[in-house]
């Protein structure tokens, strides 16, 4: 598997990589127990492309060693994995893969040097390669669930801005729409220095009844206006704006309040609240703690990321 003589590497799609960020797939689950010669799907099925920063690297030798290079990877967080690129010489001619590694490896021989003492690089890359659930054997760098980029596929040293990352914020986390309708603001940032690629934002989780409007603007900026008809029932649903560039898609989740007159009178006014949670328990606990300030707990939603919870909340400010 780590070199592609598997039986079901031939299953890989290797045209397509799926970009990921070190603090999404450290949260997979891994298989238990792992499997001695089957690949787990889909995450050991998929071939991901991982920007981050090369912090160490070593060549492994010796009577333990496989002749691999031993990358660590570390995001801006400060989570790492493992990365390998196997020998050559040690793939199997019918590897899918024998070319990509051939290739991958004399890219890292002309940037470095690797020896058989981990030596620091620090420096940006964008790497290519097949994920893997690896046993712990107190491997530097290695993740919480030891999922690893193995092998890997590509590399490249100081990757261009061009399909550049970019980070996405909504403004406000919360809208309220009374039979009219409202608007945010959505911003698109770029990540690590990178242009900003041309950004395409979509809405999605709106109830019926509500229709959705995004004007783009300039250097990264969109507006959201949503509008309802009379029969929209009243709630608070999760909506999700969605930006994506380049193979990559960054989404944030707002609450969307519908309310309607109540009983003719005045609308009832409400403030709102969204909070980060990394566990169920951690939504209940914060529930309750607001639950004392006469917050209501709205809806939950999981998310990619970390926290991966986000909750809403609401209190009247009006009677």
């Amino acid at each position: 598997m780590k070199t592609g003589t598997d039986s079901g590497a031939s299953q890989i799609d290797l045209s397509n990589p799926q970009t990921a960020h070190i603090a999404d797939l450290i949260t997979l689950q891994p298989p238990n127990p792992l499997p001695t010669d089957s690949r787990s799907a889909p995450t050991e099925n998929t071939v991901f492309e991982v920007d981050a920063t090369l912090t160490d690297f070593k060549f492994e030798t010796g009577t333990t060693g496989d002749s691999d290079y031993h990358l660590v990877l570390q995001d801006d967080r400060g989570n790492t994995m493992v990365a390998e690129i196997p020998s050559p010489s040690c793939v199997g001619t019918n590897s899918p893969f024998a070319g990509q590694i051939a290739s991958t490896r004399t890219k890292f021989d002309a940037q470095f040097t690797a020896t058989s003492s981990f030596q620091t690089a620090n420096v940006p890359v964008r790497v290519t390669g097949v994920g893997f659930f690896d046993f712990f054997h107190h491997q530097r760098g290695a993740a919480p669930n030891v999922i690893e980029l193995h092998p890997v596929l590509n590399i490249e040293f100081n990757p261009q801005a061009a399909g550049g990352d970019f980070a996405l914020s909504v403004s406000p986390a919360a809208m309220n729409l009374q039979g009219g309708g409202s608007s945010v603001s959505i911003t698109a940032a770029p990540v690590g220095g990178s242009n900003l690629p041309n950004i395409s934002f979509t809405a999605s989780g709106l109830p019926a009844g509500v229709s959705s409007l995004i004007t783009p603007g300039a250097n990264g900026k969109a507006n959201l206006i949503l509008s309802a008809t009379s029969n929209v029932p009243n709630g608070t649903f999760p909506v999700t704006v969605t930006g994506s560039a380049n193979g990559r898609s960054h989404s944030q989740t707002i609450a969307l309040n519908v309310s309607g007159p109540l009983g003719g009178s005045e609308p009832q006014q409400w403030e709102y609240k969204l909070v980060s949670a990394v566990s169920e328990q951690d939504v209940v606990d914060q529930a309750n703690q607001l639950g004392a300030q006469k917050w209501e707990l709205v809806s939950v939603v999981r998310v990619s990321g970390s926290p991966a919870w986000r909750a809403f909340f609401k209190r009247a400010t009006k009677h």
